[in-house]
């Protein structure tokens, strides 16, 4: 292999590290960094493109797995979105000042995120999700922590046993859990064995459990179980939920707010 061939391996090998952990590629700033005119960074973002690990755009190139997340998570924020946000709104309204709270990942528990920053309640917030992080960050209403762990590969969410140690030595005051799917007679599930884990841990560090679903996730099931009907304190869906499966649910005892 020549001094050439060598050095664009190195640099596309550089550029590839960097698509990967989420940052965009510059061709301009890029050509500066590395010494070389232009062009050459496109050809570079042209050979990542054809392998798979980059996405081309006019000026430079981002991550294709970024791209793929970033679709993935708006498809679901699109889908029931305006219950989404009412079911959100329900949720923060139940947060007092001063109070701490364990965030979920998710599109639903998204919108809590962002209705608590709306309502300006001061509070604390412990989040396994680093898109809720970036959503509270920078608002002096809330003061975020993150859980700490192991990125999930396919999702920008905290797992592992340093997430579960950590949640293990915290008691806060209420939980917002999403959920794959609410089976009336069984309970809340999860896709992710490992992300159930922390769910779990959540929902045993809290004073009381809130599930914030809409109606889609209703008489569905996953995985992997996370909570009895008997662990939930309440669940937030919206009014297009199954009568039936609302009306089991309340027959177990638990607390169901349709907004």
């Amino acid at each position: 292999m020549s001094r050439t061939s060598l050095a664009a391996r190195q640099r596309q090998e550089q550029l590839a590290e960097r698509l990967a952990l989420g940052q965009r590629i510059r061709v301009a700033a890029a050509a500066r960094e590395f010494g070389v005119v232009p062009m050459t960074i496109r050809r570079d973002l042209a050979a990542l493109a054809e392998s798979g690990r980059a996405l081309r755009y006019h000026g430079g190139a981002v991550g294709s797995r970024r791209v793929h997340f970033e679709f993935e998570f708006a498809e679901r924020q699109r889908l029931n979105r305006e219950a989404k946000r009412r079911i959100g709104a329900a949720a923060a309204a139940r947060v007092s000042a001063g109070q701490t709270v364990l965030l979920d990942t998710g599109s639903t528990a998204y919108e809590v995120a962002r209705s608590l920053v709306g309502s300006r309640v001061r509070c604390t917030v412990i989040t396994s999700s680093l898109v809720q992080a970036a959503a509270l960050w920078g608002h002096a209403c809330v003061q975020v922590m993150l859980t700490g762990g192991r990125v999930r590969g396919n999702s920008p969410d905290l797992v592992g046993p340093a997430a579960v140690g950590m949640l293990e030595t915290i008691t806060a005051d209420i939980a917002f859990l999403g959920s794959d799917g609410i089976d009336p007679d069984r309970g809340c599930f999860a896709m992710d064995i490992e992300a159930s884990a922390v769910v779990r841990s959540m929902a045993a560090s809290t004073r009381k459990v809130i599930v914030v679903a809409d109606s889609s996730k209703l008489g569905q099931a996953g995985g992997a179980h996370v909570l009895d009907i008997a662990d939930m304190s309440e669940l937030i869906s919206d009014r297009r939920a199954d009568p039936a499966a609302v009306e089991t649910l309340r027959r177990q005892g638990a607390v169901v707010t349709l907004v």
